[in-house]
């Protein structure tokens, strides 16, 4: 009765494109530049360079430099390309240390030596970033972060949600050293800019979301993605709509399970979770009745995967753990998948009842001939190897032909049994 599904790559197509980004001064100006109006401009270096630094994709240079990595930093490594016109590669840049994303921080940092300096660069959720951000960086120099620069840097920032796309910030830090392992530097950094991207959404997806409407089956989008770009790509999608609401994992931590459980059948859409939260979410559905398909695919989504109804793990970028965990694999990683999967589970539901349907009605048949004969007395009017000769003639291959039935064109159309 209810599919709860990632967004990046089961939703939409499972790559990111840049389409904005803008530097300090942009920010001031309250409007964001164009991927296409970049070139040759030197105010965007440092905001592209540390894009490309604290990065982890590569180039594969033995497969027609096909991308490696998740598609998000795939995308900062295409514009890093494309601004210096290198086919660079990350892994000659990256330095001695990093902290990679985590779904707590919602960042990540490496250090590098860049010209004698020891210099860390930090990207992530805007909202998580300006936490740890004291100064920013302009045109004029490095200046204090004010209350005016936080207000301005995160009014765009809803800007550009609106738009769908999605928002990682960036920053950097000069270091005396190269920090020891474990050792936390993300504080006291300055901020570069922020970079707007978007993941296309799968053409076919919106009309499966309408396939299952009809179905009686609701959609629910769960993402990292800030909750204004969540909303947005929702609608699009068909998911989100004015009479229901999103919610947010800050949200969810300030509820309580009962709190949750009302409002949880009127959210479509749940933005910057974590895999801790996929399992609350799970468990107040079922408490409400509802049967529950989870997609998954890293290991912390392994638990959320157990325990619902129907774990969906996805076959290209999920992990061994979530498949493990799950009933499910979509070797596609495509939502229209599951939707097929429901209808073919249907049909073999409908064709088990016609099965069964057209067996009891012989059967029965059978059993009131002979019942009746016995009652008046009478002798068998047929005998064991003839109920046996028309079983096997009269049973047996319709109702292998009644099993392989195909689905009728309305089976989408009707309520979950």
């Amino acid at each position: 009765t209810v599919i709860c599904s990632d967004k990046t790559g089961t939703l939409t197509q499972n790559r990111m494109v840049v389409k904005k980004l803008a530097t300090m001064d942009d920010i001031l100006t309250g409007s964001a530049i164009t991927i296409t109006n970049i070139q040759n401009k030197e105010t965007y270096k440092e905001l592209i360079y540390s894009s490309l630094l604290c990065n982890d994709a590569t180039f594969d240079k033995k497969n027609n430099n096909m991308l490696i990595g998740d598609p998000t930093e795939g995308a900062l490594l295409l514009l890093g390309r494309d601004y210096f016109k290198i086919n660079i590669s990350v892994t000659t840049l990256i330095g001695s240390y990093e902290q990679p994303f985590d779904s707590d921080r919602k960042r990540m940092t490496t250090v590098h030596n860049i010209e004698g300096n020891i210099t860390a660069y930090v990207k992530g959720a805007l909202d998580e970033l300006l936490n740890v951000c004291d100064n920013v960086l302009t045109t004029n120099g490095i200046q204090p972060l004010t209350a005016e620069y936080k207000e301005k840097i995160l009014n765009l920032n809803t800007s550009l949600s609106s738009e769908a796309l999605r928002v990682l910030g960036f920053a950097k830090k000069i270091l005396n050293k190269v920090p020891s392992e474990g050792e936390n530097i993300e504080n006291n950094l300055t901020f570069i800019g922020i970079v707007g991207m978007i993941a296309p959404p799968r053409l076919e997806v919106p009309n499966s979301i309408k396939t299952c409407k009809e179905a009686g089956i609701r959609t629910i989008m769960i993402t990292g993605d800030h909750v204004i770009t969540a909303k947005a790509i929702a609608k699009e999608l068909g998911i989100y709509e004015e009479n229901t609401t999103a919610i947010t994992g800050a949200e969810l931590d300030n509820m309580t399970d009962d709190e949750l459980d009302k409002i949880v059948e009127n959210t479509s859409v749940f933005a910057r979770v974590s895999p801790n939260h996929k399992l609350r979410i799970v468990n107040s559905l079922k408490r409400n009745g509802e049967i529950v398909a989870m997609t998954g695919d890293g290991v912390n989504d392994a638990p959320a995967l157990n325990k619902d109804d129907i774990g969906i793990s996805m076959g290209i970028n999920g992990t061994d753990v979530a498949k493990d965990a799950s009933d499910m694999i979509l070797l596609d990683d495509d939502f229209t998948t599951i939707v097929y999967a429901i209808k073919e589970g249907r049909r073999v539901y409908k064709n088990i009842q016609k099965v069964i349907q057209f067996l009891l009605a012989g059967n029965i048949a059978e059993i009131l001939t002979l019942f009746i004969a016995t009652l008046l007395n009478w002798d068998p009017p047929i005998l064991a190897i003839h109920i046996l000769c028309i079983n096997l003639a009269t049973d047996s291959l319709p109702a292998l032909a009644l099993g392989v039935d195909p689905a009728s064109k309305n089976i989408m159309k009707e309520k979950p049994v």
